[in-house]
């Protein structure tokens, strides 16, 4: 990795209280990171250039260089924050003695992360390209190959893959593998999400919507009517209580 400039570092290191090298660049790498997120919160990822991050951080374009190699490494670096702050969230959903529920309860915390970061979702999904000239390879859910540019993209799905395995396990539903049958969750969900972002929906896609195509895969994967009705209900309770905080859906 290049050394930044000694005024960058001298910026840094009087920003951060620190004077020591990794310090800095650790510290030079956060702001970098932090940057471009708000960046692309407020503007999208059309506005996101070498240039503008390293202007709003007030250094020179070199320390996108020497720090990521350039803007694929930024946006990298960016869709892995993603995925991590993503995981927590997914990791914070309590396991219940019903799998049903927490695949419900999971799609609902993905759900809420893709609305309140609409921007940095569209990045970690593809759902908008960065510029031509940036490829990005998000991985494989089926395979579960971790082959990923983004960190914690594999973690984040599997926490579906292993409530889709304990239905299974449990004889709640039928399908050949957990994985795929846990994509086709994520699936549903995804389309989903993308029209609610647009406001296709208005205030009853969660109800009119989204519960019923889901229980409408369960169904579809041989769980019996009642049983997931029952799952719905203590759904409804936790998530769909007008006098809980809408964002906190654990």
């Amino acid at each position: 990795m290049a050394a930044l400039t000694e005024a960058d570092e001298l910026q840094v290191a009087s920003m951060s209280g620190t004077s020591t090298a990794t310090d800095t660049v650790s510290s030079l790498r956060e702001r970098l990171i932090d940057a471009t997120i708000q960046l692309l919160s407020t503007e999208g990822l059309a506005a996101l250039t070498v240039r503008r991050v390293s202007r709003i951080c007030d250094v020179s374009t070199m320390a996108i260089y020497s720090n990521f190699s350039g803007m694929p490494g930024l946006l990298r670096a960016v869709g892995s924050v993603g995925f991590a702050q993503l995981n927590t969230r997914l990791s914070e959903c309590a396991i219940s003695d019903d799998p049903i529920t927490d695949i419900l309860v999971l799609g609902f915390i993905f759900r809420d992360e893709a609305l309140h970061k609409p921007e940095l979702f569209r990045l970690m999904y593809a759902t908008e390209s960065p510029k031509a000239e940036v490829k990005l390879n998000r991985g494989n859910i089926l395979s579960g190959s971790g082959d990923s540019d983004f960190e914690n993209f594999a973690e984040s799905f599997d926490h579906v893959v292993r409530a889709t395995q304990r239905a299974l396990d449990a004889g709640l539903i039928r399908a050949t593998n957990a994985r795929a049958a846990a994509a086709q969750f994520w699936t549903g969900l995804y389309g989903f999400i993308q029209l609610d972002m647009a406001g296709l929906y208005g205030d009853e896609g969660l109800t009119e919507v989204l519960l019923p195509s889901i229980v409408n895969i369960l169904i579809g994967m041989g769980a019996e009517p009642a049983r997931v009705q029952q799952s719905v209900t203590r759904v409804a309770q936790l998530v769909l209580s007008p006098s809980q905080d809408p964002v906190t859906l654990t």
